[in-house]
């Protein structure tokens, strides 16, 4: 029973992953190894290498999927310029102490996630747009998932999960939305 629960919410995301953004299965999994493999170095970055070790244990297919990004969108320099070189850095971040995102920390660092977000997005040929689309079903998928303690202590460091409408008031509009308007306004 259990085992098929796990199941249904698995095809749940890469689903609505699919739905949402009008992409097929295999991109869907390629994209949610992507953005999971992203919250996962955050994680690992700025809550420790137990919680990072805790999302795969409860993910994993997290391994599957990441491949599945590898082989369809492989990080080239197509194109990519700064936003390609800041999804780099988001990825690449955890050995040096932090690096880049370490040092910027704050709303800086919040950015630096949406760029990745936004870079990962483009490297499947998606809209940065629909970064607003992928955050809830993120999130979802991690509540069912993982324990609400990790959950909570995945939103302090990815704030950006929360999107616009789950409740967290103070942040007038805040959140992957708000953000997404701030830096796309251009």
């Amino acid at each position: 029973m259990q085992a098929r629960h796990l199941k249904e919410h698995d095809m749940d995301l890469i689903g609505q992953l699919s739905q949402q953004l009008g992409v097929d299965g295999t991109q869907a999994q390629g994209l949610a190894g992507s953005l999971l493999k992203m919250v996962q170095g955050t994680v690992q970055e700025k809550v420790g290498p137990d919680a990072a070790r805790q999302m795969d244990q409860a993910i994993p297919e997290l391994q599957g999927w990441t491949q599945a990004a590898q082989a369809q969108a492989p990080a080239t320099d197509s194109g990519g310029g700064l936003m390609g070189a800041l999804g780099g850095l988001m990825g690449g971040a955890g050995g040096a102490g932090g690096g880049l995102m370490g040092a910027l920390g704050g709303a800086a660092a919040h950015a630096g996630e949406l760029v990745g977000v936004v870079a990962i997005l483009q490297r499947f040929n998606l809209d940065a747009g629909k970064a607003t689309l992928v955050a809830p079903l993120l999130l979802n998928f991690l509540k069912s998932r993982l324990d609400p303690g990790l959950v909570g202590k995945i939103l302090a460091v990815v704030p950006l999960l929360t999107g616009g409408g789950s409740g967290s008031s103070g942040q007038g509009g805040g959140g992957l939305g708000g953000m997404l308007g701030g830096i796309l306004g251009n």
